[in-house]
């Protein structure tokens, strides 16, 4: 959607603007996507996992 009152060259700013946030948040989210869980994380979520298996196996 454009700005009426705007001129063509801040309307052309604008979109340099966008694309260059556009791309630095692609950026950040890709690295983001390749960190490796903490170990913290991975201990919890096997504990998670152990209290659900022995919740399931429990007799009802």
């Amino acid at each position: 959607m454009r700005n009426h009152g705007s001129r063509p060259e801040q309307d052309g700013q604008s979109d340099q603007i966008k694309a260059q946030i556009e791309e630095n948040l692609k950026r950040v989210y890709q690295s983001a996507l390749v960190e490796e869980v903490p170990d913290r994380f991975k201990l919890l979520l096997e504990q998670l996992k152990n209290k659900d298996a022995e919740k399931n196996e429990a007799p009802k």
